[in-house]
């Protein structure tokens, strides 16, 4: 047998030898061939690659049912087509001098980390090749020994490099997005996208989507505080004045939010679920209503996920220390992963975990308390991946998430920085359940999916209002002050199905149904613990229970939403040659029913009774149409016309007549109607280019955005405190985004994102103090950010890398007028972050400082007197701190 093996050996060399004679033959590496790959199976994607380009193929036989390959349209070269096809895939292609391409299996998750970070250009050949190798002897270890001999001659004994790396050192890296609901190139999809990778995310040490936002060009936001953050894209507000309250459930959002295939947000409450083992956050610019619906009016932010491994074992620890300044105690996160293959190529299993205890710097000259902001959030996700044939993906998602803090991150101006006066707690919990179930059918020219979504979150939600307890005559003498109370509830079922098409054809298409329905109920009370005794001493008050309210309650309403959606989408496009023109079309219907309940002297009924409100119903279209031009194979140019939509609805709450009746009869005469209001909508125009130079060692995105934005939804408060949305009149927005990536060197990577934005109303509103002109609360006017990273070697196995941010956010306004009583001026502000550490195939320890220079910089500005005092949120004080990871 052993003589049997010697002349196996041979015969297996002499093949290898006479393979890499002919491969000697293949096309020049910078060829360039047009692809037309499905994606899918292994074996038949490197059949195609072979027939089209003559290139030959080494791998081994265990790799022949490995599935998941990205598909791959356009121009590019062996190397370029096979970096998008094997991304995720845990292989690596290894393209040899003489021509041929080695694929193997990488041994674990470093070594897929150390692939994608050549494809950044961040290393330099002595460590290209060192890594190489290392490459090499581990398919040795683990291929069948009719491959091993093939490879250990092929690969190993010659000069490699990777397959994703190979046509320059210094070449960008093929980003694939899913914002159309179909894999693709990012430079071949002809919307403005944003996308941050994991490496980015970690970077800049983000733990959930408002770490990024100062980092996306054109994302912005209106602050409260964790899960109290409503986004905004391209000077589109959610609320476009600070007169909002937290918990307003009719606040619909402009900006839609998905984890995957799940849609998250919720109004002015959207959760911050965690960022750990996120693929990536893309940022989706410009009304998206055709794929994702009124939520997605402005834009759609998107994290993706990480999906389980079916053929290889691999986990993760990440933690991190920090110290604040302005903080007492030391801050930290934990989070851990592991991925378990249940049954190979059939079944895995992907945990993942995080706790992360955030120190307060806020203090309370009243009281005494330190760091009463401080929080703690604490979450997990749950994902099951089976496969039992090739046609059939099915993924089970369970997320957790909860969040919980003592205190709100705010300082009021009239007490030293970061510090408060006010006595009520005003603290916040958050914790929200989420399940899914995704469903992908491969057919022979197209796919289906099916995602099925529930989740349940339940919000408490505390305000202060000392300030409105001190007027005379508000409370019995010897009441001392309380919070307001908020509590909502929300279970939520979505479902979503859509056929696309999968073909090689220049004819592409998806349609779909949506459906959604959610249980929203929500109490809003006023407890004031001493109320009724103070009462019975003070004839100007009576007992709550002479107003219908509960014991001790100033103030107790509920009210109950339900709220249905349907719709059905399409979109489509054409490719002539080098000319593709897309269309989209989405019908939605809606129906929500609300009734609801108050009582309470605020309230001033001695009789309440519970009310049921009209049922609200809008239905209609959304268009969409985009035609785009590859001018060359590394640059395409686009026009697109979209409208955004969102939807109106019924405002919670009675006018309180005794507080409230004359202002109420104001707004009637002028034909303004407290109880309602409509659906608002925009369009947007817009032309772009994006790309890569030749060499591939730069890439850019640029846009031009008009917004025309009418019966814009907003805010209204009236002078005696009561809230409620309103449709008040006309606004514009007109900007410009810039991104830019250059792989300066080997080691050296620089990158620019920016965005001019000028949002003004189109008419004055009398109601809102607003004049023509005024432009939007809370949008700066310019905003920018730029890194520059570099990587050095330090060993044959440790390198060192160092990084360093800078944020710049423009000056804003809290109101659009400055002749509002309410109006505070923001000033702009920079932010400085730096991080360097040194890493190998298994571990990496890093240090950063974060806000480095110490800015004090305000993100929301607050001034509503008689509720709220004149306070700011700021950017995080100056934190210094140690990340360590290993992985395995």
């Amino acid at each position: 047998m052993k003589g049997f093996g010697r002349i196996r050996n041979i015969v297996l060399c002499a093949i290898g030898f006479f393979l890499i004679t002919l491969s000697s033959f293949a096309q020049d590496a910078d060829t360039r061939f047009e692809f037309r790959l499905k994606g899918g199976k292994l074996e038949q994607a490197l059949n195609d690659i072979h027939k089209l380009t003559d290139v030959e193929f080494l791998y081994s036989f265990d790799l022949v049912g490995v599935d998941g390959l990205s598909p791959v349209h356009g121009e590019y070269t062996v190397s370029e087509a096979l970096k998008i096809m094997l991304q995720n895939t845990g292989l690596s292609g290894l393209l040899t001098e003489s021509g041929m391409v080695v694929i193997t299996r990488l041994e674990n998750s470093s070594l897929r980390d150390t692939e994608k970070n050549m494809t950044d250009g961040q290393m330099n050949k002595k460590r290209r090749n060192r890594e190489t190798n290392k490459v090499c002897r581990n398919a040795l270890k683990s291929t069948a020994l009719q491959s091993s001999l093939l490879l250990g001659g092929l690969a190993c004994a010659v000069p490699a490099v990777s397959a994703q790396d190979a046509n320059t050192e210094t070449a960008m890296e093929e980003v694939v997005v899913t914002a159309r609901k179909r894999s693709e190139s990012v430079y071949d999809v002809p919307i403005s996208i944003n996308v941050m990778s994991s490496d980015a995310i970690d970077k800049l040490g983000a733990h959930d989507f408002t770490d990024l936002i100062s980092s996306v060009p054109s994302l912005g936001a209106y602050q409260n505080g964790p899960g109290r953050t409503r986004l905004s894209i391209r000077g589109v507000n959610s609320t476009s004045s600070s007169n909002g309250n937290d918990n307003e459930t009719q606040n619909q959002e402009t900006v839609g939010i998905y984890v995957d295939e799940i849609p998250i947000s919720l109004a002015s409450l959207s959760p911050e679920l965690g960022l750990f083992d996120a693929s990536r956050v893309e940022v989706l610019r410009g009304p998206q209503g055709t794929l994702y619906g009124a939520g997605s009016m402005a834009g759609t932010l998107r994290v993706v996920t990480n999906k389980p491994n079916t053929e290889e074992f691999e986990g993760k620890l990440d933690v991190t220390l920090s110290d604040t300044a302005y903080a007492s105690k030391h801050s930290y996160d934990v989070k851990a992963l592991v991925n378990i293959p249940i049954a190979e190529d059939k079944v895995a299993l992907r945990m993942s975990g995080y706790h992360k205890q955030a120190a307060g710097y806020i203090d309370n000259v009243t009281t005494g308390e330190k760091d009463v902001n401080d929080g703690r959030s604490a979450g997990g996700r749950f994902a099951l991946r089976a496969t039992p044939n090739e046609k059939l993906t099915a993924d089970f998602v369970f997320m957790y998430h909860e969040y919980s803090d003592n205190g709100r991150t705010e300082d009021t101006d009239s007490t030293p920085l970061y510090s408060r006066d006010y006595t009520s707690f005003d603290g916040y919990d958050d914790q929200i359940a989420i399940y899914n179930l995704t469903l992908k059918y491969d057919m022979d020219n197209m796919s289906l999916v099916s995602s099925s979504s529930y989740f349940d979150r339940s919000v408490f939600n505390r305000r202060s209002i000392d300030t409105f307890y001190g007027l005379p005559g508000i409370l019995p003498e010897g009441v001392d002050p309380h919070e307001l109370e908020d509590l909502t509830d929300v279970n939520a079922f979505v479902q979503e199905v859509r056929l696309s098409s999968d073909t090689d054809s220049d004819f592409q298409w998806t349609v779909g149904g949506y459906y959604d329905y959610r249980d929203i109920d929500g109490i809003n009370s006023w407890p004031v613990p001493g109320l009724d005794e103070g009462a019975a001493n003070d004839p100007a008050f009576e007992p709550a229970s002479n107003w219908g309210a509960p014991d001790d309650y100033f103030l107790y309403a509920t009210s109950d939403q339900r709220v249905e959606t349907f719709a059905f989408f399409g979109e489509a496009y054409y490719t002539w040659d080098k000319l593709t023109v897309t269309a989209g079309l989405r019908y939605f219907n809606w129906k929500q029913k609300l009734s609801d309940f108050e009582s309470g002297q605020l309230i001033g009924e001695t009789d309440p009774q519970p009310s049921t409100y009209p049922v609200g119903k809008e239905d209609g279209f959304n268009p969409k149409l985009n035609i785009s031009y590859k001018i060359s194979d590394d640059l395409l140019v686009y026009g697109q016309a979209a409208k955004g939509f969102r939807y109106g609805g019924t405002n919670t709450g009675e006018v309180p007549v005794d507080l409230c009746g004359a202002e109420a009869a104001e707004a009637a005469a002028s034909g303004e109607d407290p109880q309602f209001f409509r659906p608002d909508k925009l369009w947007n125009y817009e032309v772009g280019f994006k790309g890569t130079t030749n060499n591939r060692k730069l890439s850019f995105n640029a846009a031009a955005f008009y917004i025309d934005w009418s019966d814009m939804q907003n805010s209204r408060r009236f002078e005696c405190g009561f809230s409620f949305r309103s449709n008040v009149g006309k606004a514009s927005s007109k900007g410009l985004e810039l991104e830019l990536t250059a792989n300066l060197t080997d080691q050296l990577i620089a990158t620019f994102g920016g965005a001019y934005t000028d949002a003004k109303l189109d008419e004055t509103v009398e109601s809102l103090t607003a004049f023509e002109g005024d432009r939007v609360p809370y949008v700066p006017e310019f905003a920018f950010s730029g890194s520059l990273e570099y990587d050095y070697t330090i060993s044959d196995d440790l390198e060192g890398f160092v990084w360093g941010n800078v944020q710049y956010v423009g000056d804003r306004g809290s109101e659009f007028s400055k002749t509002n009583t309410n109006y505070r001026h923001i000033e702009a502000y920079t932010l400085a972050n730096f991080r360097t550490g040194i890493r190998n195939e298994r571990y990496e320890a890093s240090i950063f400082f974060n806000n480095a220079f110490a800015s004090k910089g305000v993100i929301r500005a607050q001034r509503r007197f008689p509720f709220d005092p004149d306070a700011s949120l700021r950017v995080k004080p100056r934190t210094i701190g140690v990340n360590l990871k290993t992985y395995f």
